[in-house]
């Protein structure tokens, strides 16, 4: 969830202000796109993912190996971003309540995990409540700061905290949601700003054995 921590650009100093700002604006797109699904491409398959046990909304906890033979998705955030997660949860709760629709007769279905990366607050109480007010088929998942950064770590997840201008800090973090094969490998980004007719499409390929790059 990219935020603005700077004020308004420099009004005075011409050309080599501007050109100073551009380099930076480019620099920070350059960090920055690379979090979205609408960006350049993720790095390479084979470093992006790995096992993960973590406690689960639903009660107890979800150890990674038990989704083997089954394709699912992946979304990092956390239960006090503003617009970005719950905008993005509530689109992806409707394309995963499509998808099984579509697929009743052939029983396919996909599971998404919401995983916090802010552990110290998004407690399994905090995460039950929250998931609550989106699809079942999304699971909210946390754990200790150790093994939030485990995973983050292991799906090339980018978090950052950062502080507000009226005091307190949020998090910028990674926006990709991550589509995960049978075998725990990384199958390429879900991209819903596409809209839900390719998101569905990315979802058959997926459920088929197929990848996205």
């Amino acid at each position: 969830m990219p935020t603005d921590p700077g004020g308004p650009a420099p009004r005075r100093g011409g050309g080599l202000i501007l050109a100073v700002f551009a380099l930076g604006l480019a620099a920070i797109v350059g960090t920055t796109v690379a979090f979205l699904p609408s960006g350049p491409k993720p790095p390479p398959i084979s470093v992006i993912g790995g096992s993960f046990r973590l406690e689960s909304s639903k009660g107890g906890v979800l150890d990674s190996r038990t989704l083997l033979g089954k394709p699912y998705l992946v979304f990092f955030g956390f239960t006090q971003c503003p617009n970005v997660c719950p905008t993005t949860l509530a689109d992806l709760g409707n394309l995963l309540d499509a998808f099984a629709q579509e697929n009743a007769k052939q029983g396919s279905d996909i599971q998404a995990y919401y995983v916090t990366v802010d552990p110290e607050r998004d407690t399994p109480a905090v995460m039950r409540e929250y998931m609550a007010s989106f699809s079942d088929r999304i699971t909210g998942l946390t754990g200790s700061p150790h093994d939030i950064e485990r995973v983050t770590r292991a799906f090339r997840a980018e978090v950052k905290r950062v502080p507000l201008t009226e005091g307190g800090t949020t998090i910028e973090h990674s926006l990709m949601v991550y589509m995960m094969d049978r075998d725990g490998g990384f199958a390429g980004p879900l991209d819903l700003e596409a809209g839900h007719p390719l998101a569905l499409k990315q979802l058959h390929r997926l459920v088929a054995g197929g990848r996205d790059s």
